[in-house]
């Protein structure tokens, strides 16, 4: 991609900044410097084309202000250099964005993401496989790009989730928290373990998960089961529960990233118990970015669900069904 003069200057500042920080750039060498520079270039130069229009592109950001999609291009590009750092085995210092561990076995083609949700509402990711996470506020989750040519599906959290896994007989799903594994074929259940806490908890609202730590296996819990693991006596409980009254952070704002349309009436479909069709499938990988508030009525989500994605709705009480429609004329 060409810049102007003074868009390549505003670049060039920027960089600038990184050479003032010592407790990053410090530990790298030449080398790996010259690559930094060049992935956050290509970085913030991706950024930037996403912001020509097209349907599969996230919606309601302003193009005409190029020096504020380049600043905002910048953020990503220091996320990115730490996950870069992280991926090439430099240890990080100080910062928030360090995963668990690497995910061991997958091809070089394939890249690790690690998800961060807000500090102050939920997030929702749909996996490779389709499978739906919502992470509570600050917990992070670091998974594969893709999950094919793996055994397994592996996973690793840092904080509290809800799981929601796509069931698949011959690839196991695992999510690893320190030292337990959960491990499971399809099924919903919810899982405690944040950092600095003594315990960690797994509960099961549907399907069936078996729980081990390194040495053996703690048990294997059904709905409404739930076992409790201390990690300093290396200890755990098994105990009938209502799993839902685990379920009530799920309560809080929920934000919604780069999903596309069908994966937002999933959202929908499980929160307020009714059925989307999607009409014109041209639509269904439309991707956009949003905020549901809490206390957020179906009406209000639909009727944000159709601004940000240009499309109209109906919805039928009697049948608790909404049906989607492209508004736009088919040329």
């Amino acid at each position: 991609m060409d810049l102007t003069k003074e868009e390549q200057q505003f670049l060039e500042s920027y960089y600038d900044l990184f050479q003032n920080e010592p407790g990053i750039l410090d530990i790298l060498s030449i080398e790996e410097k010259n690559e930094l520079r060049n992935e956050i270039r290509a970085n913030i130069e991706k950024s930037i084309l996403d912001e020509e229009p097209s349907v599969s592109k996230i919606r309601f950001i302003n193009r005409r202000y190029i020096k504020t999609a380049i600043a905002a291009a910048i953020l990503t590009g220091i996320v990115f250099s730490l996950l870069f750092f992280y991926h090439s085995g430099t240890k990080v210092t100080n910062t928030e964005f360090v995963a668990a561990k690497p995910l061991e076995g997958k091809s070089k083609l394939q890249e690790n993401k690690m998800i961060v949700a807000h500090q102050k509402e939920n997030r929702v990711i749909f996996l490779p496989d389709g499978s739906k996470v919502i992470l509570s506020p600050g917990s992070k989750l670091n998974y594969p790009s893709s999950f094919d040519g793996m055994g397994k599906r592996e996973v690793f959290l840092n904080g509290q989730a809800f799981f929601d896994i796509k069931h698949n007989a011959s690839r196991l799903f695992i999510v690893h928290t320190g030292k337990l594994e959960t491990i499971v074929l399809g099924t919903a259940f919810n899982i405690k373990a944040i950092r600095g806490e003594k315990e960690i908890t797994v509960t099961v609202t549907r399907g069936k998960v078996k729980v081990k730590d390194q040495l053996k296996i703690l048990g294997t819990i059904t709905p409404n089961q739930q076992i409790t693991y201390n990690k300093e006596k290396a200890t755990s409980v098994m105990k009938i529960v209502d799993a839902n009254s685990f379920l009530d952070w799920q309560n809080q704002d929920l934000f919604i990233d780069n999903l596309t349309l069908s994966e937002a009436a999933k959202i929908l479909e499980d929160q307020f118990k009714i059925k989307i069709i999607i009409k014109d499938s041209s639509i269904r990988e439309q991707r956009f970015t949003a905020t549901f508030p809490k206390d957020e009525k179906l009406e209000q989500a639909l009727k944000s669900i159709s601004i940000f994605n240009g499309v109209t709705y109906t919805y039928n009480n009697d049948k608790s069904e909404v049906i989607i429609n492209n508004q736009k004329p088919k040329l």
